[in-house]
């Protein structure tokens, strides 16, 4: 292009600004983000205490009745709740718990719907329960669905199949979650040499996924130099 055909055009446009729509977008959903779990917690709580109380409240009206006539305690329903959930606790220790537990199950996994039902919910909840750091070790990027696209996976062991095939001789067994619901997902078996570490913890990838991308973490400053027009021209 000639000299006077440059001046005619004049410089480039540059990007403009944000929409400041936008910008409230993105706070808007990271709000979101962070109460909707919070919010979530205590409607079930307050479900799981009003349930309660309702089994238990009435049977010790009455018997408190004999003695003090219409008396009732508040909040029965979170003190029941709670002794529930440690004797249930202290009951899965010793064996005489665990069968009686395991005859439930097995009694509730006759029924066609609750089976399913009751599966579903203990299966997330002992997702949940689990302790993350014991379950993942590292956070790294894996090339998946396909070449030049990377998934955040979670490391949850090695092997080393020499018997299997040449390439399986050391694997890193890699979990790849879902969004949002970090407790399903995918096994995969990768090389160790294309998993990507991402310098990062486990807590901060788990809220990577959840949030969809929203809650970014904080990465260290990168050793890689970055190609720009002066370095490309430079190398050309």
């Amino acid at each position: 292009m000639s000299e006077p055909e440059a001046a005619t055009q004049g410089p480039s446009p540059s990007p403009g600004p944000s929409r400041p729509g936008t910008h409230l977008r993105r706070i808007f959903l990271t709000g979101l983000v962070i109460l909707a779990p919070v919010a979530l917690t205590i409607y079930i709580l307050l479900a799981l205490f009003r349930f309660m109380d309702a089994i238990f409240a009435p049977v010790v009206d009455r018997a408190l009745a004999a003695f003090f006539p219409g008396l009732h305690i508040p909040g029965l329903g979170i003190l029941l709740t709670l002794i529930s959930i440690f004797l249930l606790g202290w009951l899965s220790t010793n064996v005489l718990g665990r069968r009686a537990i395991q005859a439930f199950e097995s009694l509730v996994a006759r029924i066609p719907v609750a089976k399913s039902i009751y599966g579903a919910t203990k299966g997330v909840l002992e997702a949940l329960a689990h302790d993350q750091s014991e379950a993942f070790k590292r956070v790294v990027l894996v090339e998946y669905p396909k070449s030049r696209v990377y998934a955040v996976a979670f490391v949850t062991n090695s092997a080393h199949w020499t018997t299997v095939k040449a390439d399986t001789n050391d694997l890193l067994m890699v979990f790849v979650p879902t969004t949002p619901n970090p407790t399903s997902g995918f096994l995969l078996l990768v090389p160790r040499s294309e998993a990507i570490d991402l310098p990062i913890s486990v807590e901060a990838g788990v809220r990577l996924v959840i949030s969809g991308g929203l809650l970014l973490p904080k990465m260290p400053p990168s050793t890689i130099p970055v190609a720009t027009k002066e370095t490309i021209g430079r190398e050309t």
